[in-house]
């Protein structure tokens, strides 16, 4: 059996150091099982979920059928292990085999990590349960006993297009889950076996044929035993197809795209036509698909395709639209979205109903009868509010120097888009003559009709105008064929989901030898864009402008502020204005003219309050005018005193 030992530096805690031959001190007892599984397990450098259900599983039986079992060296292969493997297969509800099979596949790995030298398998080979719709799998010998899905040369089974395949499946592995890059795998070996076995005259990846090549293996796996599923099928025709597809984007030779054979045609759904009242519904799309864009309405037949089916399910005996109402027919409908499994995000259970509203709308306009009001705005579930995803300040630096560095067409591509704010789709639809003249020393790059539908000119400096030169020149060494297809584009192209996939995986890759510290996606150089303009003084409706949206609120979502820019901001506000609140001069009174007797007096003691109020009100020291006031009150005091004197003189 083979012995996978450990290979981090950590010691193993059930084995000691080498004996040594001075003698030592009673060893202490080894540790109880519970604990020794937990450290080991922590030890870990892969994910360990599965290790910790497996071995909280084991210590359980254990605990249960073999108490006095306290240390690993008491662990037997039977009575112990193959006690426990009978009871995973005795479990009620039963378990799957494949869930037997994650749990004997981790338990042997912690089992074989802490086990002493020589002590032999507990878990062996041959307890685990088949796979199902599989072949049984042949024993190999130790030494040659490997995981088919882990090792990355089983693509080399073909002595002429392994390499190519694997070349291919590692840079698919930059953007991929492992998993995914395994079923990769999976498919181009049995395809490249397939091809050794038959077709062994086949030297060269242009020889490849639809019939008899393509063709041959496809019937080949409907002919395999034990049968295969629809949905395998299914996902081998389409992993070897994205492979193939790759390979002529990166300038192989091979059959056409559409020579390849179909995927498989999968069960035709129900229409609209086989529900009630969907004819009315069909009718009201086809009409919206003359000013919505093509990809917009396939969105609109699901929704109605949805609400139709519930209506006809859980109220069959409504026979018109006038009956519709909101309680209980869209409340119901409402739940149901809510209860669905898996369950819906709030994007998309949004989505179904303002798309059933249009439709309800268009329907009244008809001439329909429908009561209004059936979904109202508050009825939308809130979308959830994600924080802008620029990139930070070291990271945007890391990147844009280790893509002047590269300086290919790719890295070129990515810094205008970096530099411009763009869309990948519309950097990839950029013309060749897209940079205009509008001013004197002025220039302007032309983005073409995107996602918005609109166009617009973008200000650019002398660096974005060296990046489209350098574009250019770099340019003219793209293969013939590409530069033949895309005359009049900037960027040359095969197809342009080729390019799209070439200029992601690019930006993977630098993000990767420049060191970021976070994942990238070009959608997020657009959000360190906007960032920047915003902390260089743009203001929004600018920016709104900039990025081709139709509303700030849109906008919004891609500038992020931080707590540095808020003080900064402020306190450039404090220190631009002169005063905190604009005070209003108040009129100064002219000085009565000199009277005799109380009256003059008492227009003198008025005008004196009048100018110490003024002044007052200029003063910034509290305590200064708080004195004033209480000598305005005695002066008020005294005019009051005067003003009864006077009266009882009269």
């Amino acid at each position: 059996m083979a012995r996978v030992r450990p290979r981090r530096g950590e010691p193993n805690p059930l084995v000691g150091p080498p004996r040594s031959m001075t003698p030592r001190s009673q060893p202490q007892p080894p540790p109880n099982l519970e604990k020794t599984f937990a450290a080991q397990i922590q030890a870990l450098q892969s994910p360990y979920r599965h290790y910790r259900v497996a071995a909280n599983r084991f210590l359980a039986y254990l605990q249960t059928d073999f108490p006095h079992v306290r240390n690993l060296s008491d662990l037997r292969r039977d009575p112990h292990l193959l006690g426990w493997i009978r009871s995973l297969g005795q479990e009620h509800p039963p378990l799957s085999n494949y869930t037997r099979r994650i749990y004997l596949i981790r338990l042997r790995r912690l089992l074989r990590d802490l086990a002493p030298e020589g002590q032999p398998g507990l878990i062996l080979t041959e307890d685990f349960p088949q796979s199902p719709h599989t072949a049984p799998k042949k024993v190999l010998p130790p030494q040659t006993e490997r995981h088919p899905l882990n090792d990355e040369s089983v693509l080399r089974t073909h002595p002429l297009f392994g390499e190519i395949f694997d070349s291919r499946i590692r840079t698919l592995a930059t953007s991929f889950r492992p998993d995914t890059i395994n079923t990769y795998r999976v498919t181009a070996r049995r395809f490249l076996s397939y091809l050794q076995a038959d077709f062994p005259q086949v030297h060269q990846l242009s020889e490849l044929r639809r019939d008899p090549h393509l063709l041959g293996w496809v019937r080949g796996l409907y002919q395999q035993d034990p049968p295969l599923s629809n949905g395998t099928r299914e996902q081998y025709l389409y992993k070897l197809w994205r492979l193939l597809q790759d390979l002529v984007a990166a300038g192989h030779s091979l059959i056409r795209a559409e020579d390849f054979p179909p995927r498989l045609s999968k069960k035709r759904g129900a229409q609209l036509s086989d529900f009630r009242f969907g004819e009315l519904f069909e009718a009201r799309i086809q009409t919206l698909a003359t000013t919505l864009r093509p990809g917009t309405i396939p969105g609109y037949r699901i929704t109605a395709r949805r609400f139709l089916s519930y209506l006809q399910t859980d109220f069959p005996q409504m026979q018109q639209l006038a009956d519709l109402r909101r309680d209980p027919h869209l409340f119901g409908w409402f739940r149901r979205l809510c209860q669905q499994e898996p369950s819906l995000s709030n994007s998309t259970r949004q989505a179904y109903l303002l798309q059933l509203r249009r439709l309800f709308d268009d329907l009244a306009c008809a001439g329909h009868p429908l009561q209004p009001g059936l979904i109202l705005t508050e009825d939308l579930p809130p979308r959830p509010q994600y924080l802008p995803r620029a990139l930070s300040l070291e990271d945007d630096q890391r990147l844009l120097q280790e893509l002047r560095r590269h300086d290919d067409l790719l890295s070129n591509a990515l810094l205008l888009t970096r530099a411009t704010g763009l869309r990948i789709g519309e950097c990839i639809a950029l013309a060749v003559n897209c940079l205009r003249s509008v001013a004197p020393d002025q220039w302007a790059l032309h983005v073409p009709l995107g996602k918005l539908r609109t166009e617009r000119l973008v200000p650019v400096d002398e660096d974005v105008r060296h990046i489209i030169d350098r574009i250019l020149t770099l340019r003219t060494q793209a293969p013939a064929s590409q530069l033949a297809q895309s005359a009049h584009f900037l960027l040359p192209r095969s197809q342009p989901s080729y390019l799209y996939e070439n200029l992601r995986v690019a930006l993977h890759q630098a993000a990767q030898r420049s060191g970021c510290s976070d994942r990238i996606t070009p959608h997020r150089l657009r959000h360190t864009y906007a960032t920047e303009m915003i902390r260089l003084g743009v203001g929004l409706p600018a920016v709104m402008k900039l990025l081709g949206h139709k509303t700030v609120r849109m906008t919004l979502r891609y500038v992020q502020v931080t707590q540095r820019d808020l003080q900064r901001e402020f306190h450039l506000a404090r220190q631009n204005a002169v005063q905190v609140h604009h005070i209003p001069e108040l009129s100064v009174t002219s000085f009565p003219s000199a009277e005799s007797g109380l009256p003059g007096i008492l227009s003198t003691l008025a005008a004196t309050r009048h100018l110490l109020e003024m002044y007052r009100r200029q003063l910034k020291d509290d305590g200064a005018s708080r004195r004033l006031r209480r000598l305005d009150k005695r002066l008020h005091s005294v005019a009051l005193e005067l003003d009864r004197f006077s009266s009882a003189e009269k």
